[in-house]
């Protein structure tokens, strides 16, 4: 029996070449698979105004980054979850993140009771959290793998006192403090650095976050006769409280904390938000090409002018990019490495100067005050040691 040999035609065997030197042109080829960045947010509930603000600055930061090559060849994946600014809500997406996701490297765009819920979930799995906005000391005290893009709690409080004695040159105040993470840590710090610039507080007043009517605390702080007052709160707090405390004949300065600066607080005090300080606030005002692109997007996508949260969470995102770039890898310990010896980064607000030991950023504070109903810059607070970070 006659045996067939195989002959491919020359059609066939010209098939067959291609395919092998296809083979071996995507076997030479790198892999091009996306670098994923976990993303936490208070998306729905009562802060999800911020949550939102800081989703649309984390999604142009990503489509900024793509579009200029990407890092290290690859395309950056926002895997974002909705928090619900809460500590059970923040563990179990932290978890998600991790086993589901396999997400090595989280910026975490929430608050604080969310941040230091998840910081050690994160860092026992040695993945890298940058926590755009919470202030709580705990966020970072959770380990080495856990950074910060906001001044510190205390740090803020310390540097208000300065602004108040110094600056403003007041010396009796009365203090309102929403009773929370962040109210009472920056409270803290205030009160702390007080007397140190000659500031007598006449008495400390407290709100929960669900209060909107403050009545008791308006009619006391009136008994108090203040030269000026200090608050803490967010911005849907913030404008209630600036709004009766007007209303009730009551004109001396108010100086608010950080998270007063929104486009919300104007909407909701009115004319009532004429004149109020917001300390370590978004500087509106700066002459910086990026920053002016971002705000003109900013609006053009969300109806409304961006505010501090979002441009911190804009720049917590650009700054994940450029430590994987500096690190030359996504390995999260490298990356870590990269992110602490991180010098001179130019944030939306400023240029950050470095990261203490305790991966809490060193940079000075922007002041504004609202007038004819806009954030005008109203100086910058530039003495480091006077609101130092902590070492541990």
């Amino acid at each position: 029996m006659l045996k067939r040999s195989f002959c491919p035609s020359a059609h066939s065997a010209k098939a067959l070449l291609a395919g092998v030197v296809l083979l071996s042109a995507a076997a030479a080829m790198p892999a091009r698979a996306d670098i994923k960045i976990g993303f936490q947010a208070p998306l729905t509930g009562p802060t999800a105004t911020d949550g939102k603000s800081a989703q649309i600055a984390a999604t142009m930061a990503v489509e900024d980054i793509n579009a200029a090559g990407g890092v290290l060849g690859q395309k950056i994946e926002l895997v974002t979850y909705d928090d619900q600014a809460k500590s059970d809500q923040a563990i179990f997406t932290a978890n998600k993140l991790i086993g589901e996701d396999g997400v090595k490297l989280v910026v975490n765009g929430s608050y604080s009771a969310s941040g230091r819920a998840a910081a050690p979930v994160f860092q026992k799995a040695g993945v890298v959290m940058i926590s755009a906005y919470g202030v709580h000391p705990d966020i970072t005290r959770a380990g080495d793998y856990m950074f910060r893009l906001v001044h510190l709690g205390e740090p803020q409080g310390a540097a208000t006192a300065l602004y108040v004695g110094k600056t403003l040159g007041i010396k009796k105040v009365s203090t309102i403090t929403m009773d929370n993470d962040y109210g009472q840590s920056t409270m803290d710090g205030f009160l702390a650095a007080s007397g140190k610039y000659g500031i007598e507080v006449l008495n400390k007043y407290s709100y929960s976050l669900k209060d909107r009517q403050f009545g008791s605390i308006v009619a006391s702080v009136k008994r108090d006769n203040p030269d000026a007052i200090y608050a803490t709160g967010y911005f849907f707090t913030a404008g209630p409280l600036v709004s009766q405390l007007r209303a009730a004949g009551i004109t001396v300065p108010i100086i608010g904390s950080q998270a007063f600066d929104s486009e919300k607080f104007i909407e909701i005090a009115g004319p009532a938000a004429e004149g109020t300080y917001i300390i370590d606030s978004f500087d509106r005002d700066r002459k910086d090409e990026t920053l002016q692109r971002f705000f003109a997007e900013f609006k053009n996508r969300a109806g409304y002018a961006p505010e501090g949260v979002a441009a911190i969470t804009y720049s917590a995102v650009k700054l994940m990019a450029d430590g994987i770039k500096r690190a030359n890898s996504t390995d999260p310990e490298k990356v870590r490495d990269a992110l602490a010896a991180t010098k001179n980064f130019p944030f939306l607000d400023g240029n950050m100067n470095a990261f203490n030991n305790l991966h809490e950023i060193i940079m000075p504070m922007s002041v504004n005050v609202i007038k004819d109903g806009k954030f005008k810059s109203a100086g910058e607070i530039t003495d480091l040691d006077a609101f130092a970070p902590p070492e541990k």
